[in-house]
């Protein structure tokens, strides 16, 4: 008698405890390409592999299942960045470096470039949304920014007048930089590669902020 081949275990068989991160991860990235109001969760359903009824046990609504997707998926890496500022035993300068490269592998991502421009397009139709992603996600990764700038002025690394403008302003250039590499680097004749781009970045933001000493003021 032939043997026969056994039948694959659909893949709603899998460990349960499997199913959250999966369900996260469709959630990242079918919010990405559809936008918060466009996405359903029936699509997310899908794409992680389980029944929407599945779905529902771990996250009861879109709201909810967005929030945990961010927690997961970007606060997550804050936390690590607000853990490597307090660990950090070098100067303030590598410091701010490593968190300026760390930010620029997390928003280059084509996911995180989607999810940024659906923040920009849409939460303002979304208030509740919009205050949870603006207190867990642009406030905390500012402080961490503005916490190796802080030790860089009181280390006497960086000079006083770059805050604080300057948190802002680098979060800034790193998510349309993402976003542009993301999008367009395709149709630019001249387009940088990443290395390029982040090399660009660390030059810029170190000249805006480090201490100047009285010979680089007077060539100024």
């Amino acid at each position: 008698m032939p043997k026969t081949r056994p039948t694959p275990a659909p893949r709603w068989q899998r460990r349960p405890e499997a199913r959250p991160e999966e369900i996260l991860d469709a959630a990242l990235a079918v919010f990405g390409e559809q936008g918060f109001a466009g996405a359903k969760l029936d699509d997310v359903a899908r794409r992680a592999g389980v029944s929407k009824g599945t779905l529902y046990l771990y996250f009861d609504s879109k709201e909810t299942l967005f929030r945990e997707m961010v927690r997961a998926r970007i606060v997550s890496a804050i936390t690590e960045g607000e853990d490597m500022v307090r660990a950090h035993d070098g100067t303030s300068r590598e410091l701010l470096v490593k968190l300026i490269r760390r930010m620029w592998v997390i928003v280059r991502t084509a996911e995180m470039a989607r999810i940024g421009r659906l923040v920009q397009s849409e939460l303002g139709k979304f208030p509740e949304l919009a205050r949870f992603y603006f207190d867990e996600v642009i406030l905390r990764s500012r402080k961490v920014l503005e916490a190796a700038l802080d030790r860089g002025v009181a280390s006497g690394e960086f000079r006083r007048p770059a805050q604080p403008f300057v948190a802002r302003g680098i979060a800034s250039l790193l998510v349309h930089s993402g976003q542009t590499q993301c999008f367009f680097a395709a149709l630019d004749p001249t387009a940088l590669d990443d290395e390029q781009v982040i090399e660009g970045v660390v030059d810029f933001v170190l000249h805006g902020v480090l201490a100047r000493t009285p010979a680089s003021r007077t060539r100024d």
